[in-house]
């Protein structure tokens, strides 16, 4: 399994590794390099380079022996704020489309396959506010012309119930799949986000089995929380049990993709932060693979099949004796 982490997370706690100034993605990089068992890395499109800079960004990378395995779009408020892909004005509407396949561009170059799309200002704040006829045509409409600007390029829908909309127009599994069923692309998928399918009060596993369903799981974000806020907490220390099942499903299905760390460490060493996600998730994995060839785990409506993982996990010497 490849394991990415997002640059941003690593701008914590800057007293220990960074001198005091400016933190530049330089300096995202080289801590980077610092951690065990990273793959490879997941940057954000244009925050942490632009096409300007993408040279730069690329030897920077290749000298620290790290590779890009997918870029993330951010688009910003003062442009987007009132939507991308569903702003009401067909300018800026272009100028959202425009942005994303300038990702697809500087993804190929740097090696990557994959680019994330969270469109995370298409939505809306009070009723009557606009035609959700047209922004839903518009959301297809704007995913169709950037899955055709690259066949070759994945490209994966990450939903978000809310924030910083108070309603997201791409809200839980069923609507992503939805938006993606109806561009009908080969190469257009979807992201499922660990704390994203909580706030959007969706049982993760079960959110994963749709996009499976149909091979159109693209990519998983790992991380943990409370399910009121994205809260981006270390992988597996909220909700194991949940964590475990999403595991197991994704090797019942022989999941191609990569586990991307989505986690927000403030007070913790992003470096052994990240670090203890790839720990517990490759020993999760492990589980995983286990639970996966046992045909009685997950079928036969029996409750008792989660006492059994949880033994696994507290006793396992009793499961191997």
């Amino acid at each position: 399994m490849l394991y990415a982490t997002r640059l941003n997370s690593l701008k914590a706690r800057p007293e220990l590794y960074f001198a005091p100034g400016p933190i530049r993605t330089p300096d995202l990089l080289a801590r980077a390099a610092r951690i065990q068992g990273l793959s490879s890395l997941s940057l954000n499109f244009p925050e942490h380079f632009t096409p300007a800079t993408l040279r730069e960004t690329k030897q920077t990378i290749e000298a620290l022996g790290l590779s890009v395995d997918s870029l993330n779009v951010r688009y910003t408020a003062d442009t987007f704020g009132d939507g991308g892909f569903t702003h009401p004005d067909a300018a800026v509407r272009r100028s959202a489309i425009d942005l994303t396949c300038q990702a697809l561009d500087a993804c190929a170059e740097l090696g990557g396959n994959h680019v994330i799309v969270w469109p995370g200002f298409d939505g809306f704040d009070y009723p009557f506010q606009d035609s959700y006829e047209r922004m839903f045509a518009h959301t297809v409409d704007g995913f169709a012309q950037v899955a055709a600007h690259n066949p070759a390029m994945r490209v994966g829908l990450e939903y978000k119930p809310w924030e910083p909309r108070k309603y997201s127009f791409i809200g839980n599994m069923g609507e992503a799949m939805l938006v993606v069923n109806e561009v009908g692309a080969d190469n257009l998928g979807v992201v499922l986000d660990y704390c994203h399918a909580q706030m959007a009060n969706e049982h993760a596993p079960k959110a994963a089995a749709l996009a499976l369903r149909h091979d159109k799981l693209f990519g998983v974000h790992l991380n943990d929380g409370y399910g009121r806020q994205d809260d981006g907490m270390m992988v597996g220390t909220a909700s194991l049990v949940t964590t475990l099942e999403l595991l197991m499903l994704l090797e019942r299905s022989g999941y191609p993709g990569t586990i991307y760390f989505d986690t927000f460490p403030l007070r913790e060493d992003p470096v052994r932060e990240c670090e203890w996600n790839i720990r517990i998730t490759e020993r999760l994995l492990q589980l995983a693979r286990e639970l996966a060839a046992d045909q009685s785990l997950g079928h036969g409506h029996d409750a008792f099949n989660v006492t059994r993982v949880i033994e696994r996990l507290l006793f396992p010497e009793r499961v191997h004796a």
